[in-house]
């Protein structure tokens, strides 16, 4: 089913997740992305409830019916729940095992500083950038063993224009050197720099960047949990106190699920963030300073951050951050924070915008840690891939004949990381300022 008719036939459905998503997420509008999403987890949902329904044969078909929009609308309404998807790209699986397959460009020949294999570039980031791989300069290092005095070096690409070359000591100085029959002799370990005619024919060798075809394997896991309950707590709770036990069980077991996966995808990316020495932030006050305006720094470190991972990938910027719960405070002291709504949390939740980036307090995370991250729009400019198969799916409610009352919730999906570059980590510390004591003389 293309794209356009999955939207169509639940256009109903994608209406109620859509005034899910804006209720959760302060009046936020869901892209066109999550919506494809949801449509085809609602699809994989309900083609496995059909073939639940033609192995059934001892429960009316109305019953089931009853039963299938009950599971349908479980994954409506779960889904936009979810914060998953302003941390990681989410990517639906039509069935329990996938590929994301991706090409990566790299280096075929060595020349200059570039060896055979570097990374060019690929989804992920741009790699090492040569800017004379494919021009007439080349400059390229050689070393001199212990105790040797010098060496003579072949040049590796011919021809060579010139009768000179420049030596590029370790130090930056540079000097003239010979060219004899196509070599140059070096006393000292460094850079030979010279330019070959890579216009003349015929070239007797050409740089060459080669493509790769990768793939990150994807594989759905289930998380599964059962309620149980008595008949006659259920009738009590009804008749006494208003309330439906069995549907409350059942948002219980739902909401667990959904904590679950929030947890683990967090998880996931707090262990892949590698923490920075630099961006450490002393909350203790200096003296003479208001805690407002020490605060302020804090935002300081977080364009650190923004800049690392820039030119880690050059091509990616943050747009969401991960904070202790005990971070939060001095963001409120920060002028470009924006406080969100906190009416729902469930596990980790959205606290509000720093200068444009997303802010999530999650409660897996130890005291004072921060992580930036970048989630963009496609699987190649997102730290991880959330890939559900079916949201959640509840097996008929069952009776005993004892009076109890049974139901099991499983819910189907893959996580798996893509790019730790697009993540980095920072903490928060105490420690104690130094005030100096020196005396300036007169």
């Amino acid at each position: 089913m293309n794209n356009n008719r999955l939207l169509e036939t639940y256009q109903k459905r994608i209406a109620v997740t859509e005034s899910v998503y804006s209720r959760t997420h302060e009046g936020a509008t869901m892209d066109n992305t999550r919506k494809l999403a949801i449509a085809q987890v609602i699809d994989n949902t309900a083609k496995f409830l059909n073939e639940q329904f033609n192995n059934s044969v001892g429960t009316q078909r109305a019953d089931l019916g009853e039963w299938k929009r009950f599971c349908l609308n479980l994954t409506t309404v779960a889904l936009p729940t979810l914060i998953a998807p302003e941390l990681v790209i989410v990517q639906p699986m039509a069935s329990m095992s996938g590929y994301i397959t991706y090409v990566q460009y790299t280096a075929g020949s060595n020349k200059g500083e570039t060896s055979r294999g570097d990374i060019f570039n690929d989804p992920f980031r741009l790699g090492k950038v040569d800017v004379n791989y494919t021009g007439a300069p080349v400059v390229e290092p050689v070393t001199l063993a212990s105790g040797e005095e010098s060496k003579e070096v072949t040049l590796a690409w011919t021809p060579v224009v010139g009768d000179k070359a420049t030596f590029i000591a370790e130090d930056g100085t540079k000097s003239e050197l010979p060219i004899v029959g196509g070599k140059v002799t070096v006393t000292a370990s460094g850079r030979i720099a010279y330019t070959y005619d890579n216009v003349v024919i015929p070239q007797h060798d050409l740089p060459i960047v080669n493509a790769q075809i990768k793939s990150i394997p994807l594989i759905a896991k289930a998380r599964r949990v059962a309620v149980y309950y008595s008949q006659i707590a259920a009738f009590q709770g009804k008749q006494d106190y208003g309330f439906d036990l069995g549907d409350q069980l059942a948002e219980k077991a739902v909401g667990q699920l959904s904590y679950e996966i929030d947890t683990e995808i967090t998880d996931l990316l707090i262990a892949n963030a590698k923490e920075d020495a630099e961006l450490e932030f002393n909350k203790t006050l200096p003296a003479g300073v208001s805690k407002a305006e020490h605060y302020e720094g804090f935002s300081e470190i977080v364009e650190i951050g923004k800049q690392k991972i820039y030119d880690a990938t050059k091509r990616y910027a943050p747009n969401y951050m991960l904070i202790a719960s005990n971070v939060l405070p001095i963001l409120t002291f920060i002028k470009g924070f924006r406080a969100a709504s906190t009416a729902h949390i469930n596990g980790p939740y959205l606290a509000g915008t720093l200068n444009g980036v997303k802010v999530f307090v999650t409660p897996n995370i130890e005291a004072g840690k921060f992580v930036l991250g970048v989630n963009g729009d496609d699987m190649m400019s997102s730290a991880a891939v959330y890939a559900p198969y079916m949201a959640v799916v509840p097996t008929q409610l069952l009776g005993y004949a004892d009076g109890g009352m049974s139901q099991g919730f499983s819910t189907l999906y893959a996580l798996e990381m893509l790019n730790a570059d697009l993540l980095i980590a920072g903490k928060v510390v105490a420690k104690k300022q130094i005030v100096s004591t020196e005396i300036v003389g007169e």
